[in-house]
């Protein structure tokens, strides 16, 4: 049976379309909540003076994604540390707010802000303004028909979202993984270890599918994406989605500093990525990924 979650992260287009791009979700659309006049328009919500929130409203799956990974998209898809405000739209409108619609909802939300409040308090934010409130005779307004999938009608629309850029802590239990998974697998997830080059089970499969987190299951790449580079790891050219992954700064072969590849699900080393290389593929990048840290769903 589908449940229901309300967030608010500053402009809903953006944020939309991140919670549609889950899979798990099947259905989302954007209003306002939380003001004083009934049924607004976005010109009024605009205005600040109704004390309205913009809104997105996900329908999903349970069985497919859990509550608390709608969460720890909510976390890192904005800044909620930045009260009234995120980037440069400013007003009470743009507020950080979930709106839960039960106690476990409530629960969730609580432990998953004071755990993502220690992680970024780490690389120098201040503290969560974001607001957790019962959505029990708070009314949903469905905004406007045009603000509806918005950047699905328009691609390269406006999307402002000030991330903090830190990943939400790991949610995997380490003994778990270890029990389930090789002892190659467990060491390239959680240690950034690297498989031999031309041994992994996907560098040149041309299977048509997804391509999922070894340690957590979250979508990271797609067959279509894919590319033979002839380095030894499967390439790829982009990720499913931008938000799938985590981009950090590796000095480990330093002087030379690489870009480590993790899953922004559940902290996990995948590898890394390369530009300029002159490979003929539409973004100039090398994901060089571990096969173990994958594993093929087909289509």
């Amino acid at each position: 049976m589908a449940e229901s979650a309300y967030f608010a992260t500053g402009c809903f287009w953006g944020a939309e379309r991140r919670f549609w791009s889950l899979d798990g979700v099947l259905e989302t659309s954007v209003g306002y909540m939380g003001g004083t006049k009934q049924a607004p328009s976005y010109e009024e919500v605009c205005s600040g003076k109704t004390g309205h929130a913009e809104m997105v409203h996900v329908s999903f799956d349970p069985a497919k994604i859990s509550y608390s990974e709608l969460l720890a998209e909510f976390w890192t898809m904005h800044d909620p540390t930045t009260l009234n405000a995120q980037g440069n739209d400013i007003g009470s409108q743009y507020r950080s707010v979930i709106y839960t619609t039960n106690a476990e909802q409530a629960n969730l939300a609580n432990k998953t802000r004071s755990l993502y409040g220690k992680e970024i308090a780490k690389a120098g934010y201040g503290e969560i303004v974001t607001e957790i409130l019962p959505a029990q005779n708070v009314t949903y307004w469905p905004a406007e028909e045009y603000h509806q999938k918005y950047l699905a009608k328009n691609p390269h629309g406006y999307d402002c979202h000030s991330t903090t850029g830190v990943p939400f802590p790991s949610a995997l239990d380490e003994d778990e993984l270890r029990a389930r998974v090789d002892p190659l697998s467990f060491d390239v997830l959680r240690h950034g270890a690297t498989e031999r080059p031309f041994t992994g089970e996907y560098v040149d499969t041309e299977t048509i599918g997804i391509y999922k987190c070894k340690g957590c299951g979250a979508e990271l790449f797609r067959s279509e994406t894919k590319f033979h580079s002839g380095c030894g790891w499967p390439s790829f050219y982009a990720p499913s989605n931008d938000d799938a992954v985590v981009l950090i700064e590796d000095h480990s072969l330093a002087p030379r500093v690489r870009t480590e590849v993790r899953c922004a699900s559940c902290d996990s080393h995948l590898g890394h990525v390369f530009e300029g290389e002159g490979y003929d593929v539409p973004t100039d990048q090398r994901w060089c990924i571990n096969s173990v840290s994958l594993i093929l769903e087909p289509k």
